[in-house]
């Protein structure tokens, strides 16, 4: 049944017969631990990042950033899915050659991200946009959006950046108050899957392209359900990550494919339960499980063309 359960989930289990067993007795799968591959930076969130020496300095710089320390934690299976999409957001502009020193750069559902103070060390201009001071949103899933970030950002940043940098405005992200191709990049973070549903995410990707200039990047990461027969009105199967993200707008295209690689066994099992105090457990906080769905992080990069 757990072998039938994996290949459901995309993993290849061997045999059993055959000589598929370690020394402990476990079934081995071909998915656990060893070196990152060569693959496309779009993917399923995955641990192995951490093993690659140039994206956990980068994850290590961020930190520097960030008030929130407990999702920098790298030590043996404490991963926190949050750090994971702040680094591998910035590690895929670098990649991509976005992170110029004269930028222009937005955010939307940025809240009070690292990220943005981290580029404000290496790019001319951030726009960081969220419903800063909206009381229902900021009761509800914006709760990292403070309107005080508004007046002052100082106490959102441990480290002294040059917040001149940096504007943080309120906006509508499905409908972006800024003129067509205005920025070199943007990007957003697990934000479009609570601005109302998957029509709302996906007009979203389009105001995003819209105010990207053409061969810039759009970076988006949001809620992936593990299973293609789970359905949400929020969060996305693969068939409306395809639908909704990565085909919402004529004008972006997939920068170099997709992994959707799951992560390791382990990961899988070792939930977090969302509606519990366990929800801000540190040790793998990769999958989430609210009792009727299982989701874990996804990021594409696309380019304007």
């Amino acid at each position: 049944m757990i072998k039938r359960f994996m290949k459901r989930l995309g993993y290849d289990i061997c045999d059993a017969s055959s000589d598929s067993r370690s020394a402990d007795g476990t079934l081995a799968t071909r998915r656990m631990s060893g070196p990152l591959p060569e693959v496309p930076l779009s993917e399923v969130i995955t641990p192995r990042r951490y093993n690659d020496p140039e994206w956990a300095a980068l994850h290590a710089d961020l930190e520097r950033y960030s008030v929130d320390k407990h999702v920098f934690s790298t030590s043996e299976g404490h991963i926190y899915r949050k750090g994971w999409e702040w680094t591998h957001c910035l590690y895929g502009l670098r990649k991509l050659g976005a992170l110029s020193s004269d930028a222009r750069a937005l955010g939307v559902g940025a809240g009070r991200e690292p990220v943005i103070f981290w580029l404000a060390d290496h790019i001319r201009e951030i726009v960081a946009t969220d419903l800063y001071g909206n009381e229902t949103w900021t009761r509800s899933d914006g709760v990292e959006a403070p309107a005080e970030i508004l007046a002052d950002a100082t106490p959102y940043c441990a480290c002294t950046v040059d917040l001149s940098r940096i504007k943080f405005q309120s906006a509508d992200g499905t409908a972006l108050p800024y003129a067509d191709e205005s920025f070199d990049f943007c990007w957003s973070l697990s934000s479009i899957e609570h601005f109302g549903g998957h029509e709302a995410a996906a007009q979203a990707v389009r105001e995003m392209a819209r105010v990207t200039k053409s061969g810039g990047i759009v970076c988006i990461a949001t809620e992936y359900l593990l299973l293609e027969e789970y359905s949400h009105p929020e969060f996305f199967n693969r068939d409306e990550i395809n639908r909704f993200i990565i085909g919402a707008s004529k004008d972006l295209s997939l920068v170099n494919g997709m992994s959707w690689d799951l992560p390791p066994t382990e990961y899988l099992i070792d939930q977090i339960c969302f509606n519990g105090e366990g929800v801000h457990r540190c040790r793998r906080h990769v999958v989430l499980n609210d009792g009727y769905v299982q989701w874990t992080s996804l990021m594409v990069f696309l380019r304007k063309k």
